[in-house]
């Protein structure tokens, strides 16, 4: 019986050592060759006959090259003439059968030959024989021969299934043969006995052709199972290679210290991060140091008192110790130790952090963060007061993101706008309370006081709308504190100051009408006429354009009082004065009631023709009226008198020149008759 241990010998001496292999082979794109493993002795490999195979195109054209050679030499050392065909025929044929397997012979030496080419080759090599089979004189016919050997040696050159292709034609092509043979030559028994051998020779080699086929297919399948275990042995151990090139790499270049200890916690392998962590060199540790004897002697003793404890409870064991390590200085350094233990592999691999720095950060940290507590507790204290002061405040406040979203108000902000806290805060946005054009007119401006480089200013009047869409006068005031992207933003409603500034100023108008307005005739009175007059005369003295005056006075209108009474009177100076205002459209014209009954009308940048005309369509438009006057003795109609003056005004004349001329011009025209326009004396030498 064989030692057990010679047995686990033998079989590791049948492992390959891919190490050895590497050395033998370095280049990575060589595939092993397992007979060349197995048999490094080439002078004892054994010699194996694998087939009878003709593989040299050369060897195979010289072996098509028998048939007509052997055919034509038979013709002539028989001295017999060949059946149905001369001999001259035979030898033409011969020659074409010749230079067409010289033709396949080349095509196949350039690789242009395809497989039907081929096939073809093979009939026609069969039909070669059965032809000279045919015209051969003697009986039994030698050339039969011929038959057996295209037939065989095509099958053994081009494998079993060639072979059982060429069989079927001759399986065809053979009886025809021989009937037509008995009708040429007749029958010969020992023709058909050499018959009979010729198949029997074919049938016995198809048997073996076919044999050995089958077995040329099995051992060419194991050729390929052995080439690809090969080959996938060969890639396993670049693979390996690989793997272990990169491991390396890894353990080497790793910021992390690590080593593989093994089984009695001795140090067979470090990287230089474990160097530079431990200060001990390689040789001062391998085989020479325990990772025990590294460790900090009490907390050493309190992982075996833990270790102690989990065994005796029987609970698992950690892989990952934090603990204090003693490099080659004495000097104390917080670590983490991790423990990567494989089933399967006797050493451990073991990967120690480095956390000094971090323990010393947490202490820090720990310290940082007592006095950020206490400071958040006077933050806290310091956020009540201030948000006691933000809610107490007395005015309505609200703390405004950079993206304009509220995110804080006190009461008097809901009181003003008539909504929740829950409505606005994170919900709505500043731009929401404020009255559209109001909102556009603020944009507006701010953005031309950045164009300007201007500051913006920080308190602005405005309309604020409610939940009711009521409309409030409110001032906005903002404050951005620095570095912060919130702004405080308090509202002061102004609705009722500005509904008394409102009334006060409708009163300002009334009273500003009232005291530039005539009672009776509702235009402008006396002081608003000296007012304009004076004012329009300034500026065309600037300008150098004329002005035009004209003053209008009723005819015997104090015969009209007398005869239709004082009411009839001022109703007939109202309608004169509500005609005059039709008669003098533009915006720049002024009529007014100069006194009594005379009125006066201010045209600015009109021309004394100008002037003429509107005249006149005043008078016609007062006559067009028809109000009745019996007591006048011009019409039985009030018409009116009136006096034109159109004058440049200049430094040398004051405005008392033209009312001067008009007042002349209407005197001159009441002279001359009444009910007709006059132009002033002045009018007349400026025109």
């Amino acid at each position: 019986m064989q030692n057990p241990s010679n047995q686990n010998d033998l079989e590791q001496s049948q492992i390959l050592d891919l190490t050895s292999l590497e050395a033998d082979f370095p280049d990575e794109d060589h595939v092993l060759d397992l007979d060349a493993i197995v048999f490094q002795d080439r002078k004892k490999r054994p010699r194996v006959l694998s087939s009878i195979k003709i593989t040299a195109p050369d060897l195979q054209l010289v072996a098509r090259c028998c048939i007509p050679l052997m055919l034509v030499l038979y013709f002539v050392v028989g001295m017999k003439p060949p059946l149905l065909i001369p001999i001259p025929i035979v030898i033409a044929l011969c020659a074409l059968f010749l230079a067409f397997h010289l033709y396949v012979y080349r095509q196949i030496k350039r690789n242009l030959f395809l497989k039907n080419n081929i096939i073809s080759a093979n009939q026609i090599d069969i039909a070669a024989a059965h032809m000279a089979w045919l015209i051969d004189p003697s009986d039994p016919a030698p050339m039969m021969l011929l038959v057996v050997l295209a037939t065989i040696g095509n099958g053994m050159q081009h494998g079993f299934a060639s072979l059982r292709s060429q069989l079927v034609i001759t399986a065809w092509a053979a009886p025809l043969v021989c009937l037509l043979r008995m009708q040429l030559v007749g029958f010969e028994p020992i023709a058909l006995v050499f018959v009979a051998l010729c198949a029997f020779l074919i049938g016995y080699m198809y048997v073996l052709i076919g044999r050995n086929d089958k077995i040329r297919l099995e051992n060419e399948r194991r050729t390929t199972r052995l080439e690809l275990n090969n080959y996938k042995l060969q890639q396993l151990g670049i693979a390996l290679q690989k793997s272990e090139l990169r491991y390396r790499n890894i353990f080497d270049n790793s910021t992390a210290a690590m080593v593989l200890l093994e089984n009695n916690m001795r140090i067979s392998l470090v990287n230089e991060s474990f160097e530079k962590l431990t200060l001990y060199s390689k040789s001062e540790l391998y085989d020479k140091k325990r990772l025990s004897d590294i460790i900090y002697r009490d907390d050493l003793e309190r992982i075996r008192r833990f270790h102690a404890r989990r065994k005796k409870m029987g609970g698992t064991t950690p892989t990952e110790y934090e603990c204090k390590l003693v490099d080659k200085l004495n000097n104390i350094k917080y670590v983490i130790i991790r423990f990567n233990i494989t089933q399967w592999h006797e050493r451990i691999m073991a990967t120690i952090e480095d956390i000094t720095a971090q323990k010393k950060a947490r202490a820090v940290l720990q310290k940082s963060s007592k006095k950020l507590r206490q400071t958040f507790a006077l933050l806290t204290q310091s956020e009540k007061g201030y948000r006691n002061l933000f809610e107490n405040t007395g005015t309505a406040t609200i703390l405004v993101e950079k993206n304009m979203r509220i995110s804080m108000v006190n009461t008097k902000f809901t009181e003003l706008t008539g909504y929740t806290k829950n409505e606005i805060v994170g919900k709505k946005l500043l731009s929401e309370f404020i009255e559209r054009k109001n909102l556009f007119r603020i944009r507006r401006f701010q953005i031309k006081q950045k164009k300007k480089g201007l500051p913006l200013p920080n308190e602005y009047e405005c309309l604020m709308i409610d939940k009711e869409r009521k409309l409030k006068y409110v001032v906005m005031k903002t404050y951005s504190p620095p570095e912060q992207e919130n702004s405080i933003v308090s509202f002061f409603d102004i609705t009722e100051r500005k509904q008394a500034e409102d009334a006060l100023q409708e009163a300002h108008e009334r009273l500003r009408v009232i005291s530039t307005t005539d009672e009776l005739t509702q235009v402008a009175n006396r002081r608003q006429f000296n007012e304009r007059l004076i004012g329009e005369w300034r500026h065309l003295k600037r300008e150098g354009l004329p002005l035009s005056l004209i003053m209008c006075d009723v005819d015997c209108f104090k015969s009209y009082n007398d005869a239709y009474g004082h009411q009839s009177g001022d109703q007939c100076l109202h309608t004169i004065a509500e005609a005059l205002k039709k008669t003098f459209k533009r915006s720049m014209d002024v009529v007014a009631r100069y006194g009594g009954e005379e009125f006066a009308v201010i045209m600015p940048n009109t021309d004394i023709q100008g002037a003429m005309q509107l005249a006149e369509a005043a008078r016609v438009a007062i006559e067009e009226l028809k109000i009745p006057n019996n007591a006048s003795v011009v019409s039985p109609y009030v018409t009116l008198s009136l006096g034109v003056s159109t004058l440049i005004p200049s430094h040398q004349l004051t405005s008392d020149a033209i009312i001067k001329d008009a007042d002349n011009a209407l005197y001159e025209a009441k002279r001359l008759g009444r009910n007709r326009c006059i132009a002033g004396a002045c009018s007349q030498t400026t025109h």
